[in-house]
């Protein structure tokens, strides 16, 4: 049963995650109730709890000869013991949606209901991890998907012109449910997942490690989330050379310093420790420079210094202030 439905959630990631599929946001949404019906099965399996409808006089109901299980709606009503989580309304929602666009065909829905979606993944995960450990997690078989850019708003307007009926009557009946659940479930992440990508512009070797950074949505902030809506869509980050990535002007290295030390260094200082510790000539040359700490710019005629360089400087001031410290006790 967990395999059953681990195979069905990564059967519905690659429906959704292709391309090439139009019935997306359906297909994703079937194998998604699919798994999650397999896992809790395979929780109460585990836990010795009968998950079979009974008749009256308590025998089981048989359907095609088999014994009669818990359908995904059972399931919830068992496993949670409350109804108001935003991960129940979540999985909730979508078997609603489920069943209203079982018979329709209206591809433009993934947009509407995409945050729906990813939230529905995470909340299995969760379930997932937590009845089973960490080792039967999908986290080690997805990445993140490269998708063309979304529908342009004159194709999408083409898209509901052709299935202006289908559309309305599956988006007024998203809408209606959402408005009639609390606000505060709306809003959760858990419920409907809400993220942007942004591309970075590494100025320095430690800020271009991740090349896409998630930016949590936050509803308390209607303003700068809607700016981000309007000039965000999906972004792949494109890397460009940048010259002395990770370099340090002499002023940059006194203002690191200071800052995370708390001790005043300014750039007479620094002058004085590179002459102290002899990291690089005292003529414009590249001849000389201790090459961990220091480099000559040669088109600018100026010498830049390393990361490495900030941290040796950055421990001689945390020496100074133990020492000081050490010195004031009685």
């Amino acid at each position: 049963m967990l395999d059953k439905s681990r195979e069905a959630a990564l059967l519905g990631v690659q429906i959704y995650n292709n391309p090439l599929i139009s019935f997306r946001t359906p297909g994703y949404i079937v194998q998604m109730i699919i798994a999650h019906t397999a896992l809790f099965h395979a929780v109460f399996e585990r836990n010795g709890v009968s998950y079979w409808y009974n008749k009256p006089d308590g025998s089981p109901e048989i359907i095609d000869g088999d014994k009669r299980a818990w359908d995904i709606t059972k399931c919830l009503q068992e496993y949670y013991p409350t109804r108001t989580l935003p991960e129940v309304e979540n999985l909730r929602a979508m078997i609603a949606i489920r069943n209203k666009i079982e018979h329709r065909f209206v591809p433009q829905l993934d947009a509407l209901f995409s945050g729906k979606c990813q939230a529905l993944l995470m909340n299995y995960e969760q379930i997932l991890v937590k009845e089973f450990g960490d080792y039967f997690a999908l986290g080690t078989n997805l990445a993140l998907a490269l998708q063309f850019s979304a529908y342009s708003t004159d194709q999408q307007a083409v898209l509901r012109k052709a299935q202006s009926r289908e559309y309305e009557a599956v988006r007024s009946f998203a809408e209606q449910y959402d408005a009639a659940l609390d606000p505060d479930i709306v809003k959760d992440l858990r419920y409907s997942f809400r993220a942007f990508l942004i591309p970075k512009i590494g100025n320095h070797a430690k800020s271009s490690d991740v090349a896409i950074q998630y930016i949590k949505y936050d509803p308390d902030k209607p303003e700068e989330m809607a700016e981000y809506e309007k000039q965000i869509a999906l972004i792949r980050d494109r890397q460009v050379p940048v010259a002395n990535l990770g370099m340090y002007k002499p002023s940059q290295v006194a203002t690191e310093v200071s800052r995370r030390t708390g001790i005043k260094f300014s750039i007479s200082n620094h002058t004085s420790a590179w002459k102290l510790y002899e990291v690089r000539p005292r003529d414009k040359k590249a001849q000389g420079c201790d090459t961990q700490y220091c480099q000559f710019d040669e088109p600018f005629q100026t010498f830049i210094y390393t990361e490495k360089w900030a941290e040796f400087l950055l421990q001689k001031g945390r020496g100074t202030i133990r020492a000081r410290a050490h010195s004031e006790l009685p």
